[in-house]
């Protein structure tokens, strides 16, 4: 008897699930949450990356998230669409069909700091995500990482800043996972293109084709921390800016283009790219310290027009990493801008002082000189 109840649950795994109400979720988490600053909250940035090991389709219908018994957030309708992403697919990331994958983006405000968060799945057939709840899954916790989140200063100086492509649950960086070496990474995670605006309002004056008519070109680049060069590339022509092709092909090893990496310790990687070629002043093995100048603002590799793209992460690797997240020791919030495509950005009033906090998506901002 005790052998056929062995048999039973290991060879009649669609009878067990269906008897059971089991919902067929494997969750992971990519990398754990870590509790940031950032416009005032204190944030948890982190992926659901759900795959359906089931027989049958599933809607999500509404996430809910908790931490310890009390109620932080919870998405469903267009709110929750926005953020779900199929892997491999075009479509609503809500509806998981058999053997599928979504990636779900979520970010959550937070009035503590919660050691784990809890949730909730409220689901439907996968056809019927309007219609009534079928299935719950409940009890997944996710471990949020009590490793302190480092404390840099800013990688430029001055301002005003455009923080394009920023921290953000929509932001075009967050939503690019790499697949390197059997492994899908979110790299740019906390990543931001910085580009700078001029004292009229404007990205660039003049001719916008010329590198050097943009008001952000040859900016000196500073180490946020004192570390050491674990990676330079150097010798990429930068691009034309808003121009449709690149001047080298785009590969692993030139989409960064010209490029600095800094190890900062404590698991934490600091990636400059997209620098002028001939402008770098490190080599690798290089101890620097904080303000030092590594490199100047350029347009080389996978860039559009001048600016830096930064990051943290957890290898030494442009691509192939984990991003993490930063706070800068110090700025002022200016505005809101409507992105890179914008000439413009908006004031919301009298500019803020920030103090360890992490800029967001299209928010301006000016660093100490």
């Amino acid at each position: 008897m005790r052998f056929g109840l062995i048999a039973a649950l290991l060879f009649a795994p669609g009878t067990l699930v269906a008897q059971l109400r089991l919902v067929p979720f494997d969750i992971r988490v990519p990398k754990n949450p870590f509790l940031v600053a950032a416009d005032g909250q204190n944030r948890l940035v982190y992926e659901l990356r759900i795959t359906n090991i089931g027989r049958r389709g599933y809607g999500l219908k509404r996430l809910e998230v908790s931490a310890g018994g009390q109620a932080l957030a919870a998405f469903e309708g267009d709110s929750l669409r926005g953020m779900t992403l199929r892997m491999g697919e075009t479509g609503d990331g809500r509806q998981i069909g058999a053997g599928k994958q979504t990636l779900v983006y979520v970010l959550v405000s937070t009035p503590s700091a919660p050691k784990s968060l809890e949730h909730r799945l409220l689901l439907t057939p996968i056809d019927s995500l309007a219609g009534p709840t079928t299935d719950t899954l409940s009890g997944f916790q996710v471990t949020v990482d009590a490793t302190p989140v480092p404390v840099v200063r800013a990688p430029l100086a001055g301002g005003p800043w455009l923080a394009a492509n920023g921290p953000g649950n929509t932001s075009g960086h967050r939503r690019t996972v790499i697949p390197l070496e059997g492994q899908g990474r979110i790299a740019q995670r906390f990543a931001t293109d910085w580009v700078k605006y001029g004292p009229d309002g404007r990205l660039w004056q003049g001719d916008s084709t010329k590198n050097e008519n943009w008001y952000g070109y040859r900016a000196p680049l500073l180490a946020v921390a004192p570390g050491r060069v674990v990676a330079v590339k150097d010798g990429i022509p930068d691009n034309v800016p808003l121009a449709p092709n690149r001047a080298v092909p785009i590969t692993l090893e030139t989409v960064g283009g010209n490029h600095v990496i800094i190890d900062l310790g404590g698991g934490f990687y600091a990636f400059y790219a997209h620098i002028v070629a001939g402008s770098i002043t490190v080599k690798v093995g290089d101890q620097v310290k904080v303000g030092q100048v590594v490199g100047l603002l350029g347009n080389s590799g996978n860039s559009d027009a001048p600016h830096l793209h930064f990051h943290l992460g957890d290898r030494p690797s442009p691509l192939g990493t984990e991003g993490l997240p930063f706070l800068i020791d110090g700025f002022e919030k200016l505005g809101v801008s409507k992105g890179f495509e914008s000439a413009a950005w908006v004031a919301e009033g009298p500019a803020e002082a920030k103090r360890r906090e992490l800029p967001l998506d299209n928010h301006v901002v000016r660093f100490k000189p």
